[in-house]
């Protein structure tokens, strides 16, 4: 018999799985929008050169351009709720009458949960503004210079000879509207279970972190790997390493925290804990260092093919790419609709 904990703690690694999914999903449709923004931009700058602008028709067509980029925040108002919800039907699996926390504390969650410092909001007002202020450099920059128009889009679009956008002002904010977007849906997700943790802290002893151990996992991630700490005052336990806000704790982090509940006598069941040194998987106890790569290959091959996306999965079971470059799960992503509809199960 496997211990109540390390069930919680299987449930957590397969919904990691899923809410990377579903950040892969939200960062798609805002690699489509700027993309979008990108060819706008590009018909912009195929009109008349900009060079032979000067005073306020220059400053005007700077404004025209400015204006076509806007990056709003993704809507992730329902993540905190479902979240909620998910953590307390995985105690309900163990017999736990689990309480949700309330609607006031969850809708403050999706609105004001801070990612690295700032709530998503914020983040995406930043991004635009900062893009915007690129453009207008990279214009002014090419006008000052000479450049063509085709000069100064290559400068802000990246378009080489084959057609391929670079690494310019656009990349960059594709790259970072990805990298706040998997953050926040980490961030939003993980204070929501906190919440109901909290919420059940009388049958709660504590909480662990679980991080993804590959070669893309932060030292920090590393050592903070199966630690626990108290609730709801979040004291180590056992250790020295503080608190400091938990998981996400960097940018893109993967890691997550799960309950650690009381021992099965303290919850009023006349059992033995399992020895020391075990965790279980689906499918029984396995090995307490067994590596997520291996608990994925301990399951049936619909299992992984589900999780990343067939053809990902194939490419995976042969050894042509690593669990690093699969964990995006870009191949298969999810909505918050289907989200809400997976509660404790695996599929």
């Amino acid at each position: 018999m496997e211990s109540v904990s390390d069930q919680l703690a299987n449930l957590a690694v397969i919904r990691q799985l899923l809410l990377q999914r579903v950040a892969a999903g939200e960062s798609a449709k805002l690699a489509a929008l700027l993309s979008d923004i990108a060819d706008e931009l590009e018909r912009k700058l195929a009109g008349p050169p900009l060079t032979e602008y000067g005073g306020r028709r220059l400053n005007q067509a700077i404004r025209e351009l400015r204006e076509v980029v806007s990056i709003p925040a993704p809507d992730l108002s329902e993540l905190a709720e479902i979240e909620a919800t998910w953590a307390a039907s995985t105690l309900t699996t163990i017999a736990i009458d689990a309480a949700l926390p309330t609607a006031a504390v969850l809708t403050s969650i999706a609105e004001s949960s801070l990612v690295q410092g700032a709530t998503i909001k914020t983040w995406f007002q930043r991004l635009e503004e900062s893009t915007q202020f690129e453009i207008e450099r990279a214009v002014r920059l090419g006008v000052a210079t000479g450049e063509t128009n085709q000069q100064i889009a290559r400068r802000i679009l990246g378009i080489r000879s084959d057609g391929e956008r670079g690494p310019e002002v656009m990349k960059r904010a594709r790259r970072d509207a990805e990298s706040i977007t998997r953050t926040a849906v980490q961030t939003i997700a993980n204070d929501a279970r906190l919440a109901t943790y909290e919420a059940n802290a009388d049958v709660l002893d504590g909480v662990q972190q679980v991080s993804t151990l590959d070669g893309r996992t932060s030292d920090i991630c590393i050592a903070c790997s199966g630690k626990v700490w108290t609730l709801p005052d979040y004291k180590p336990k056992g250790h020295k390493i503080p608190w400091n806000g938990g998981t996400p704790r960097h940018w893109r982090c993967r890691s997550t925290t799960v309950p650690v509940t009381k021992s099965f006598r303290e919850l009023g069941i006349d059992l033995d804990e399992l020895p020391p040194g075990t965790r279980a998987s689906m499918y029984g106890p396995v090995a307490q260092d067994l590596s997520f790569d291996d608990f994925l290959r301990s399951q049936p091959p619909d299992f992984a093919d589900e999780m990343l996306g067939k053809g990902r999965a194939e490419l995976w079971r042969s050894g042509r790419i690593t669990l690093a470059q699969l964990l995006d799960a870009r191949g298969n992503p999810l909505t918050l609709a289907e989200l809400r509809k997976r509660t404790v199960s695996s599929r």
